[in-house]
């Protein structure tokens, strides 16, 4: 494994270079260009946030604020899963003509993911403060959250983009599962909505536990649950271990179902 990973550092210009084409050539050709980074979040909150706020009233305070708080995280989960599902499958002519570790591929994917999210913080914390949500210090605590996410969004995009390879299905599939994820997730919703008798779906959802987390230091200015953000944080560790030999095990045969 380590291997693999000193493998990896070795071509790190070509992961650098692999991001950055990605961010450059996410929104080439449309008219507002990397603005895009900024609107499609600021899109998906006015709409929801009119449906919950005004159609369906959710029963919370400053809702759109409420909701911007974990929609940013979702959303870099959500695209990069989605993303990752057909990134070896796109990348076919590259893996059959240049040898590089083919890990690379998700990581530039979920990295792109996470500067993605790094930019929506610029227009997620001036809006805190403008509704009067201050900094605070809970705030140290979101570098320890972004990492574990994108500690297990990378886990689960060496799974995808592999199984990918193999049963092309599942890139289609993964839109339906990820829309049911999001509902059984409190991103639209505060956890407290939830019956009792379903609390433990959402005790043992990890996107469950990274939003409420995401929610506690941006919204409520609380420090997260850290007993279960440590508890995902090993999971993830040990779930990324197992999804990088799954993906070491099938990448040998990636050639010939391209």
């Amino acid at each position: 494994m380590l291997n693999v990973w000193k493998d990896i550092y070795q071509y790190r210009e070509f992961l650098k270079n692999n991001v950055s084409k990605d961010l450059r050539t996410r929104y080439r050709g449309s008219i507002f260009g990397f603005l895009w980074t900024f609107l499609n979040p600021l899109f998906m909150l006015v709409v929801y946030s009119t449906l919950f706020s005004i159609i369906i009233k959710m029963p919370v305070d400053n809702y759109p604020i409420f909701l911007f708080c974990t929609l940013l995280a979702w959303n870099n989960f959500q695209s990069s899963v989605q993303s990752s599902a057909s990134i070896i499958v796109n990348s076919g002519n590259l893996i059959k003509k240049v040898y590089f570790p083919h890990e690379i591929l998700p990581i530039s994917v979920v990295t792109g993911g996470l500067i993605n999210y790094l930019y929506g913080l610029v227009i997620l914390i001036p809006a805190l403060i403008i509704f009067g949500y201050m900094p605070n210090l809970n705030y140290l605590w979101l570098p320890v959250i972004i990492i574990i996410q994108f500690i297990f969004t990378l886990a689960i995009s060496f799974i995808v983009s592999a199984l990918n390879v193999y049963f092309r299905d599942l890139e289609h599939m993964l839109n339906i599962f990820l829309m049911a994820f999001l509902y059984l997730t409190p991103v639209l919703y505060p956890q407290t909505m939830i019956p009792e008798k379903y609390q433990w779906l959402f005790n043992w959802n990890p996107m469950a536990i990274l939003v409420t987390a995401y929610r506690n230091v941006f919204y409520y200015n609380e420090p997260p649950a850290t007993a279960q953000l440590f508890i995902l944080g090993f999971i993830s560790v040990v779930l990324l271990l197992f999804s990088q030999l799954y993906f070491k095990k099938v990448k040998v045969k990636f050639n010939e179902e391209i």
